[in-house]
C-alpha cells in the first residue's frame, strides 16, 4: 500500500504571523490535529499541532495570542505520496513522530500522514500496535514536538 492511499489529503495552512488561537480554531473547524505553517508563497515553514498549542503555547507561554511561528515545529519530516506505507511508518517509528508531511516528487505538499491514518489503513494488525508503542516512547528525538 502506498502513502497516498492512507494519508489525509489536502493541507490546511496558517501564516507564521497568525495567532495560535487562529490555528486552534482552524483545527476545531476542520476536525484535525495539525495545520501547516507556510509563507505567502506557499513554502512550508513548519507544522503546528494541537499538542504544540497546548504545551508550548498555553502551558509554557501562557498566551493564546502568540504567533504560530513561536511554537511551531520547524524540522518537519516528510515522505512522498508514492512511498510504501510501511516504510513511512518505520520512519515515524525511528524518529518518534506522529505525523509526516506528504509531498509529491516535485516536493509540493499533498497532505499529512498521521499515526491515526496508518492505524485506520492497516487495522488491528500487530504492526499497528508496534508502531504506536515505538512512536510513543518518551524522550525520543522529536517526542516533545509531535
Amino acid at each position: 500500500m502506498q502513502v497516498r492511499e492512507a494519508m489525509t489529503h489536502g493541507c490546511e495552512t496558517v501564516r507564521p504571523s497568525d495567532t495560535i488561537r487562529t490555528a486552534a480554531q482552524r483545527m476545531r473547524d476542520m476536525d484535525i490535529g495539525d495545520v501547516l505553517v507556510s509563507d505567502e508563497g506557499g513554502q512550508v515553514l513548519g507544522i503546528i499541532t494541537d499538542r504544540d498549542i497546548a504545551v508550548r503555547g498555553v502551558a509554557e507561554a501562557g498566551d493564546a495570542n502568540i504567533q504560530t511561528e513561536q511554537v511551531m515545529t520547524r524540522d518537519l519530516l516528510k515522505c512522498y505520496d508514492d512511498d510504501d506505507l510501511v516504510d513511512a511508518a518505520r520512519k515515524m517509528e525511528a524518529e518518534q513522530v506522529r505525523r509526516l508531511l506528504v509531498c509529491d516528487r516535485s516536493d509540493r505538499p499533498m497532505g499529512v500522514l498521521s499515526q491515526a491514518d496508518i492505524a485506520l489503513a492497516m487495522g488491528r494488525s500487530e504492526f499497528t500496535g508496534e508502531m504506536v508503542e515505538e512512536i510513543s516512547q518518551p524522550g525520543g528525538p522529536h517526542s516533545q514536538s509531535h
